[in-house]
């Protein structure tokens, strides 16, 4: 089977080949670059596992002159060699157990372990071949990866995937990731055994969390895999099949029995899912389209209506992000546009406030709250572009870019000090000044200059 390498990847492994032959062992290529490059994808980081220990990888590598080399976790058996700007990491083939509870780490690791044990402590089959990089022979421990590729499906390395997935609560997040990444099937088995064990996902770290979650709300990203249901619509689906959602997000629980009505076709939780999917990949954007309704099972629950579920789904946004470990700048865009995904939903609001609004928010946040506002009504299951909406805020923004309106007081033509100067104010009046000025421009852009500036300020002094 021939390989497709890049003139680099190549020098790097030839550089392998012969630091491994120096401790007379094996070396593999191993996990997600195997796979990708079986399924005809661009490669991932080069991961490599053989029999050598830490110690002694770490010694030939430095007496080959590598001087990029270092043990990571002896434990673990992992050491980060560094070739021509390449970050490979080695594993030691290994063993390992878990304590109960869904722990990421395990709890006991046994260094020295032969291929076929290796193989088994992974998650997925398909992330369990191994590329011999003397011979390039491709080796399949468990005798279900290559089956498994062949068939685009996920099932799980060990014969038991209960045992896989309790194990490490985060293959929970990982199951869904590679699914919609890859548009893989999910064996019935291996997702029964996550739907039982769902709950572990508490066990997991945010930051662990948050690193998956965006991977998986941008998983058509990774491959531009052409698919039936686009994949971040597919993510969302699977964490509410498996009970993943709402064991994240506990808000959520019970929408799916609100929501349809005369405007949506759908109830809350399918309109969601919906919603996703017709966002472009922007991180921001796909994380509001999946809280933008987080309010309303609380609201409907407490007054049999959905008013204020807005408002109430960016308070439930600035509290759950966080805890998910996303940071802080995305938390607040997301919550902004979920406090203001019914703006004008009537189409009754003067230009005047929508450029007000434009100018709060931002342009790029902005345009956002505009692709939110079109998958929100496309998700509806009743609506088709162009949404009315939508098509007015693009064009005052439009009108707004090409007049140069100031975004901010420091786009103004004119500055503080300038208006002090002039009219030998100080102190608190001198930003009054500024504000009322920075409002006048906002609805006449043309008297952005420092004349016209110098002279409109003499009305608020």
């Amino acid at each position: 089977m021939q390989f497709s390498f890049s003139a680099k990847q190549e020098r790097v492994i030839r550089y392998l080949i012969r630091l491994f032959e120096r401790c007379n062992k094996p070396v593999y290529l191993v996990g997600g670059c195997v796979r990708n490059l079986l399924l005809g994808l661009a490669p991932t980081d080069i991961d490599i596992a053989s029999p050598v220990l830490p110690d002694e990888l770490e010694r030939q590598a430095r007496q080959m002159g590598l001087s990029s080399v270092r043990i990571v976790n002896s434990k673990l058996g992992t050491v980060l060699l560094k070739i021509e700007d390449e970050k490979i990491e080695h594993t030691t083939f290994r063993k390992e157990s878990y304590a109960p509870g869904g722990a990421h780490m395990p709890e006991h690791v046994w260094i020295g372990a032969t291929i076929q044990e290796d193989a088994r402590r992974r998650d997925f089959s398909v992330n369990a071949l191994y590329l011999n990089l003397q011979n390039r022979e491709i080796l399949d421990p468990t005798g279900r990866g290559l089956e498994d590729i062949q068939k685009k499906r996920l099932r799980s390395a060990t014969t038991c995937p209960e045992e896989m997935i309790c194990n490490d609560a985060l293959r929970l997040l990982r199951l869904i990731r590679f699914a919609c990444q890859l548009d893989f099937t999910v064996e019935k088995n291996l997702f029964q055994a996550a739907k039982k064990y769902a709950r572990q996902i508490s066990a997991i770290s945010k930051e662990r969390i948050g690193m998956e979650m965006n991977k998986i709300m941008l998983a058509d990203n990774a491959y531009n895999i052409k698919t039936l249901i686009p994949p971040a619509q597919r993510a969302v689906i699977l964490m509410e099949s498996l009970n993943l959602l709402t064991q994240l997000v506990p808000e959520f629980i019970g929408y799916r029995d609100i929501g349809q009505c005369k405007y949506h076709k759908y109830n809350v939780f399918l309109h969601t899912a919906n919603t996703v999917g017709y966002t472009p990949p922007d991180l921001v954007l796909r994380y509001a389209a999946l809280f933008h309704d987080v309010g309303k099972p609380i609201v409907w629950k407490q007054s049999g209506r959905m008013i204020g579920h807005d408002k109430l789904g960016a308070e439930i946004v600035s509290m759950r992000l966080p805890r998910m470990g996303i940071d802080k700048q995305t938390t607040e865009l997301v919550a902004r546009l979920v406090r203001e995904h019914m703006y004008d939903l009537t189409g009754q609001a003067r230009e005047a406030k929508i450029r007000a609004k434009i100018q709060s928010m931002g342009y790029d946040n902005f345009e956002r709250l505009i692709l939110l506002r079109e998958a929100d009504f496309l998700g509806s299951g009743y609506e088709k572009k162009p949404i009315k909406t939508a098509e007015k805020f693009k064009t005052i923004m439009l009108k707004m870019k090409k007049e140069g309106t100031p975004m901010c007081i420091q786009e103004l033509q004119i500055t503080g000090k300038e208006i002090m100067q002039r009219y030998g104010i100080e102190g608190k009046k001198v930003g009054e000044v500024l504000n009322a000025l920075f409002h006048e421009c906002l609805l006449r852009p043309t008297q952005n200059t420092r004349e016209k500036l110098l002279h409109i300020a003499a009305r608020y002094i």
